[in-house]
């Protein structure tokens, strides 16, 4: 997916990880890292992983690759560019005619403030985050914020989560995290792949060790198991907005 703005498109948590070891590399020794550097730092199992997360962030306009050459990843935005961006948003905003970061709206009781929460883009399980490619803001009560600087709004895309009442074409309220505790709703990710589900770790039914269960609800559909290191979490769900 290209990015027909001059802002950069939000990163995964591995994601990042990824674009700051080329970072690092190309300060330090001038030249960017190999597959196999990056695959030994990261303990992928394949080299597949390594061009999974390089071509996502060539998509996502952060990376160039030369063709056929080994190290030869060019640092077109740096790893901190989506919240220098997102910061830059909501000053335009605040400027602009545009309802602002806090602004007040009529309400039966008189005037009522409001958040204005970037909308990031739509996500299903099982997909890649979809961006939005349009700068996209969602009005909200600050009562379902806990943390507005932190906070973003994703569009929800399906029904694996319809029995804890988010439903498909809901707003869900995401608070940046990279952790979470059992029973949180969360936005994972999973080797460039996303998911809105219900987080657990714990013993599998029958084995000893420790692992991730995502748990939909949607009685129709089945936990996904995860080792602990598979599981980057995004964010944990604090409010969401559903319009009639």
């Amino acid at each position: 997916m290209s990015n027909r703005s001059n802002i950069p498109l939000p990163l995964t948590e591995k994601e990042k990880a990824v674009l700051e070891f080329v970072e690092v590399s190309l300060a330090e020794s001038g030249v960017s890292p190999s597959y196999q550097e990056i695959k030994d730092h990261f303990g992928f199992a394949s080299f597949n992983s390594v061009q999974n997360y390089l071509k996502q962030l060539a998509q996502k306009g952060y990376i160039q690759m030369a063709l056929n050459q080994k190290r030869a990843i060019q640092v077109l935005n740096p790893s901190h560019a989506v919240a220098e961006a997102t910061q830059k948003m909501v000053q335009s905003k605040k400027s602009s005619k545009e309802p602002s970061r806090r602004t007040l709206l009529p309400s039966s009781s008189g005037r009522e403030e409001v958040l204005s929460l970037p909308l990031l883009g739509r996500v299903a399980a099982g997909l890649p985050i979809e961006e939005f490619e349009n700068n996209e803001f969602v009005d909200v009560p600050p009562s379902l914020v806990r943390n507005p600087q932190k906070t973003f709004a994703l569009k929800v895309k399906g029904t694996s989560m319809i029995e804890d009442g988010i439903h498909d074409g809901d707003v869900i309220l995401v608070q940046k995290q990279s952790s979470a505790a059992n029973g949180e709703i969360i936005v994972a990710s999973i080797e460039n792949e996303s998911t809105v589900k219900r987080f657990y770790h714990h013993c599998k039914p029958g084995q000893s060790e420790k692992m991730i269960e995502l748990r939909p609800a949607n009685s129709s559909l089945s936990s996904v198991w995860y080792s602990p290191g598979y599981v980057d979490v995004q964010g944990v769900v604090v409010g969401l907005i559903r319009k009639f």
